[in-house]
This record gives structure tokens, sequence and C-alpha cells, in this order.
């Protein structure tokens, strides 16, 4: 078997780490779903008012845990507006003002709004890895500097500043594809994650929960947060500026994410009832794959290398995929009986695919509740075909990443549930 993240110079006691990964499918254990906490006699009324909670409990107490408050003020200013993609929309770009005990941080949230709309447009809403500029090639787009954090393995990426300086201006520009998300009639906006926590294990002083713990708090074992849920919480302050903008539709939010920010997308819609639709990629281990599957990222890597984005007591996960009493299609289950989306590659050995299909399969019963059928197969697809119902599920050709051949699927999607 080839020696795993080989291309990253791993230090070898990591590398022995990386190599306890199984990605073999011959290699995974027998291994069942655990049951979702309800019965034949769950009302749709009794799911919303205590089972959702008893489908969050294991995430927030051992997984995520808890998302921030709100700050003590909180301000939308719109820094510039224009025309954008040859007068096809207006472009929008928004400081979110947040402040709280005397420090603030400022989030920068770019938005475009289809010009031919006739009336207010529904809205895909993700954050982005890179920063705003990286998403268009819009010249009129803000790159907003910043002081670069130092590698802390030399020669891998792991650890390494994830944001695009000047010069990367449109390098993940087919990942938004905003283009052709206009032309087909609906508005779209993003905000670069590191506005909320820039994702380093050093960031802790430039990030929004500085506004709620002191460093010694974070630092400790017995934190009850992470960055996912200052992820979210900053998705939230966006999506509370959104709704100040009479041009969009706020009943047609759709939150989408890809890999970190897909786990991010997901807990956010578990915990916040306003996004209609819920779109995640490559999600993976912790995300919106089937752990108890063992095959892929599992915890002890995740542990390893992303503690800053879990709860302090995250590490006693490791090991124990098998035995947990919970898995992610309880995540994906407390988000019914709104919609669901999963993007998946079928190289995307990591994030394990199948994995992610079976949590599709087993969170399938929430949707059954409300008189719908969830997916509604266990066949798992071929690549490119749209299969499911209230749970979605695209199978792409190739490995970790959202193209444009995902967008047309999702914008297909869209057209067919919500237009």
């Amino acid at each position: 078997m080839p020696k795993q993240f080989a291309e990253e110079n791993l230090p070898p006691d990591i590398q022995v780490i990386a190599e306890r990964m199984n990605i073999v499918e011959e290699k995974i254990p027998p291994w069942t779903a655990p049951p979702l906490p309800f019965d034949s006699d769950c009302t749709p009324l009794k799911f919303l008012e205590r089972t959702r909670q008893q489908l969050i409990a294991p995430f927030r107490e051992q997984v995520y845990g808890k998302i921030p408050p709100r700050c003590n003020q909180t301000s939308c200013k719109i820094t510039s507006e224009g025309k954008a993609f040859g007068g096809l929309a207006i472009r929008r770009q928004i400081d979110i003002i947040c402040r709280h005990q005397g420090m603030e941080q400022i989030l920068h949230l770019l938005l475009y709004i289809p010009v031919a709309a006739s009336r207010p447009a529904p809205v895909f809403f993700g954050l982005n890895f890179k920063g705003n500029h990286s998403t268009t090639e819009d010249p009129g787009v803000v790159f907003h500097p910043f002081i670069p954090y130092p590698p802390l393995i030399p020669g891998s990426r792991r650890w390494s500043e994830f944001r695009a300086g000047e010069e990367g201006r449109a390098m993940q520009a087919d990942r938004w594809d905003f283009k052709k998300v206009l032309e087909r009639g609906y508005a779209t906006a993003t905000m670069s994650y590191h506005d909320v926590y820039p994702d380093h294990p050093l960031a802790f002083n430039d990030t929004i929960m500085r506004f709620f713990y002191t460093e010694e708090q974070w630092k400790s074992p017995h934190r009850d947060t992470g960055a996912i849920c200052a992820w979210v919480w900053g998705m939230q302050r966006c999506i509370d500026c959104l709704e100040m903008q009479p041009e969009l539709d706020m009943t047609r939010l759709f939150v989408h994410g890809h890999s970190r920010l897909g786990k991010t997308t997901l807990w956010l819609a578990a915990n916040d009832p306003r996004p209609a639709w819920v779109i995640s990629s490559g999600a993976g281990a912790c995300g919106d794959k089937m752990m108890h599957h063992y095959f892929g990222e599992n915890f002890e890597w995740l542990a390893l290398w992303a503690p800053h984005w879990f709860r302090g007591n995250f590490p006693r996960l490791v090991g124990q995929e098998l035995k947990i009493p919970f898995d992610f299609h309880y995540l994906l289950a407390a988000i019914a009986p709104r919609r669901v989306y999963i993007a998946a590659g079928d190289e995307d050995d990591y994030a394990d695919p199948k994995g992610q299909f079976a949590s599709c399969v087993a969170a399938s019963p929430a949707w059954k509740l409300f008189g719908g059928t969830g997916l509604g197969t266990r066949k798992f697809p071929a690549c490119k075909e749209i299969i499911g119902q209230e749970i979605g599920f695209y199978l792409r050709h190739g490995g970790h990443g959202i193209t444009p051949e995902n967008w047309n699927a999702i914008l297909d999607y869209a057209d067919r549930h919500f237009r």
C-alpha cells in the first residue's frame, strides 16, 4: 500500500499515525449504525421539541461544543456596491462589525444579487478558505491584507497559513462558479472563515473566541467549544446581515460548505432553523460520514491535526469509532424535515464516500416521521447521478473538492425542489 500523505514529508512519529487510518475496503471491520433515538410512536412535534435535542447532544458534549452567544453589539456597513459580471449582478461588499467588552472583529461579507430577478432571490451562502478575492475573477472584490502565521512543520501544508495573498485572486473561482449561479437566478454570498477564526493552532488572539474566553480557558482540556463553533457563529452573523437585504428571499436560504466547512455548515443547520437547505461536500470524518464505517480519516488523525476545531475533551474519542453509541447520521437527522444534500468524490478516500452514503441511509427515518422518504434508496449510485428526495446525494468522479460539475448538480436540485 502506498505511503499515506507521503508528499507532505511528515515527521516519522506522525507518519505512523497516518498509517493507522484504513483505506482498504476489505479491512473495514463489521459494523452497524447506532439506531436513531426515537421509535414508531414518535410524532413530528415530539421530534422537534425533544428528539432533535437528543440528536444534537453528543456533538455538543463530545465533538464540536457550544456555539457562543451573540456579542454585545453588531452592525453592518456597506463598503462598496457596483455592477459585476458584465451587468449580470450587483456586487455588494459589507463589513459586519462585531464588538464585545471593548474588543472588535470585522467580518467581510461578499454578496452578488442577480439583476434580472423580478422578485426577492433565493440565496446560497458559504464560507471560503482563502479569502473573498480568491473566489472570483471580479476585480472589484477587495483583498484584505493579513499577517501570515508561521508553518509549524516545515515542508508540510499541515498547520500552515491557509489564506491567499493578493496574487491568489480567483485561485478557487471554480469552487464557487458565481456566474453560473447568478445566471440561474440565485443570489450568492461568501465570507472567509479566517475572518472569524484563522485556521491555525496559534490564532486564538485573532479570533472572536477571545470575546468569550481567556487564553487560559481556551488552552484548557476542559474547553467547551472549538473553532468549528466559532465559524458557525460567523455564519450566523452573516445570516443576520443577509436578512437585512431586501433583494433576498431568506425563506430560501441555502447554506453550503466543503470539507471542514461542510462540518461547520451541518452543525450550523442542526442548531439554527433559518437555512431551508444544507449542502455538505466532502465533510467526511466528524461531518457527514459514518465513523462506524472504519475507512478514511479517523478520530486520532483529527485530534492530532485539528484539536482547535473541537472541544477540549474530543481526544477521548480516539480509537472509539466502533464503540460510540451515536454517529454522524444523528447530525443529518437533526436537520429534518429540512432538506440535506451530500456531495462526494469517488476517489476521496479520506472523506469516505461510502461512509457518507451510509449516513444518508441511516438518517432517513427522521424524514419519514414527516411523511417523506429521506434518501429513498440503499443502492450506492453511479457517478453524475443525483439521487434522493429530502436527502440528496451526488457522487462525482474525482478526489477531494467541489467543482463546476458539482454546481450543475446543486443548481438542478435547487430548481427541482425550490422553484
